[in-house]
């Protein structure tokens, strides 16, 4: 997927640079950073491919490929979710809907699989998992669109605090593609997210960086340290840098 990446790069005359090993695009403002990023999806998704889709500000990237109505994948699932009923106020699915995408989805029969089912949180983890490992094992290609949190996340992983230590960190869940928690006095709340094995097993990471917001946590995303601290710097890890394209407007 690399290869097509870095013939769009020549043919659109983008900057870019290994950082860590991580390829960094940088691009001048998040209009054009967001349309680097289409072309890149309409180069690499095909129907043989499984794309994964987290939420905030990547949505603005949802609309464009609403709006134009190309991007032909197999299928779609979540990165992570905000638990609570389907469709409530505050998740990304609905924020997903919201953009367009799922209607496009729809008309063309290509399957959306959303985190929430109505279940309990833990069960509803435990289901998504399989979930993952069935798209995985049944598409040959996986790719994943993630932002980063201004405090360093990535997916729905929380960083530990002296108030909140994540059990998605603990021993017990390293098998886990899919796991859950309840930052009960933090912004967090209760989380369902891909961990870090499940981004693990991503044959590639789009991750959207845009504003000055984010630039402390891409220096301390690069900067060593605890991943439990800055979740990001997860991206970091060999096998998984070279998996990595980081489209920002920032210095990195």
């Amino acid at each position: 997927m690399f290869a097509k990446i870095e013939e769009l790069f020549k043919k659109k005359n983008v900057f870019s640079h290994k950082n860590q090993g991580i390829t960094v695009a940088k691009v001048i403002e998040p209009a054009s950073g967001l349309e680097l990023a289409k072309e890149i999806l309409y180069q690499i998704i095909d129907r043989k491919t499984v794309i994964y889709l987290s939420g905030g500000s990547v949505a603005e990237l949802y609309k464009l490929l609403a709006k134009e109505e190309k991007i032909l994948p197999g299928a779609v699932g979540l990165i992570d979710e905000r638990y609570g009923d389907p469709l409530h106020s505050n998740s990304n699915q609905l924020l997903i809907k919201n953009t367009g995408l799922l209607r496009y989805l729809d008309i063309l029969d290509i399957p959306f699989y959303s985190m929430l089912q109505g279940l309990p949180r833990v069960e509803t983890a435990e289901i998504y998992d399989q979930k993952i490992r069935e798209l995985n094992a049944n598409f040959p290609k996986s790719v994943g669109i993630l932002g980063i949190g201004p405090d360093g996340h990535i997916s729905g992983i929380a960083p530990n605090r002296s108030d909140f230590k994540n059990p998605v960190f603990d021993a017990e869940q390293k098998t886990l593609l899919v796991s859950e928690f309840n930052d009960k006095t933090g912004k967090f709340k209760e989380r369902v997210t891909t961990t870090f094995l499940g981004l693990e097993m991503l044959d590639l990471m789009i991750v959207i960086a845009f504003g000055s917001a984010k630039q402390n946590a891409l220096d301390l995303m690069f900067e060593d340290g605890k991943e439990e601290d800055i979740p990001a710097r997860f991206l970091r890890r060999p096998g998984v840098a070279e998996k990595t394209l980081l489209i920002t407007d920032q210095n990195v």
